[in-house]
């Protein structure tokens, strides 16, 4: 094996225990950490938007949004929705209010600033609704399984599939090796990821019915296609490879997290639905 492909091993291996740290280790620590990758996630779409235009933006409200949304989540409880639906708009207002007071403010750059504030920042503020409190039996246990299971699952089928099957290209000017084939074997792991979830609930004594995870990891599947394809239209923007190098071999935070954001919002219908239910 190639140093290269070593060092992807590696880090793809240190994720995955990340990922059991988050799932393991409580609310507080899974607030730091995706605390600590919002802010990244704006450094590098903000650090993207410089390289295309060389434009200062005015990134300080997507900051204090990724900075304060999952603590937010977490303290609030019943409120969070309100909470981050309130916070994203007094972040909306400071973009406004600067534009209008600073002289030296463009309204392009106005435009790039709300736009972090949409993608991906109102993402990050649908993870954050997600995750689960200490102590609680709830759907948000399962959902944050799915959040990330299900469109990792259908990346790694996509790509094995692709790569050994694959023959009509999918979108070959924003992609040109994703394939028809790979994107069908991206619903069948999804498929395969709600069903992983399903059996994984018992960790927490849930007993959720199997066939809305399945459609879940299905939905999950497509989603998490067009995710990863948005980020690669504003990669291919910017003309970078990679949002950053944080991750080596595997990018930065948005080269992972784009197919998990997108699908933030289906997941977290699920998990209201199942709390209604």
């Amino acid at each position: 094996m190639d140093s290269g492909r070593k060092t992807r091993v590696i880090v793809g291996v240190l994720l995955g225990l990340l990922f059991v740290g988050i799932v393991a280790l409580g609310s507080v620590f899974r607030t730091v950490v995706f605390t600590v990758a919002a802010v990244i996630a704006v450094y590098e779409m903000s650090n993207m938007v410089y390289k295309k235009t060389e434009k200062n933006i005015f990134a300080a409200p997507a900051y204090v949004f990724a900075a304060l949304c999952f603590p937010a989540a977490l303290t609030l409880k019943a409120s969070a929705p309100v909470a981050v639906m309130l916070l994203g708009t007094l972040c909306l207002m400071l973009i406004a209010a600067d534009r209008i007071f600073n002289k030296l403010r463009t309204t392009e750059e106005s435009i790039y600033s709300a736009f972090m504030l949409i993608y991906p920042m109102s993402l990050f503020g649908m993870l954050a609704l997600i995750l689960p409190a200490d102590g609680l039996t709830s759907p948000r246990n399962v959902g944050l399984l799915l959040v990330f299971i299900c469109p990792l699952m259908g990346d790694m089928l996509a790509y094995y599939i692709g790569s050994s099957m694959g023959k009509r290209k999918l979108c070959p000017e924003i992609s040109p090796h994703k394939t028809v084939e790979g994107s069908c074997g991206s619903f069948l792991g999804g498929l395969l990821g709600g069903f992983i979830c399903f059996l994984l609930q018992f960790i927490w004594g849930l007993r959720l019915p199997i066939l809305p995870m399945l459609l879940v990891g299905i939905i999950c599947g497509g989603i998490g296609q067009i995710g990863d394809l948005f980020a690669s239209v504003i990669k291919r923007w910017a003309g970078e490879k990679d949002y950053g190098n944080i991750f080596p071999g595997h990018g930065g935070v948005m080269d992972r997290l784009d197919s998990v954001l997108m699908c933030a919002p289906v997941v977290l219908c699920y998990v209201w639905l199942s709390m209604l239910g």
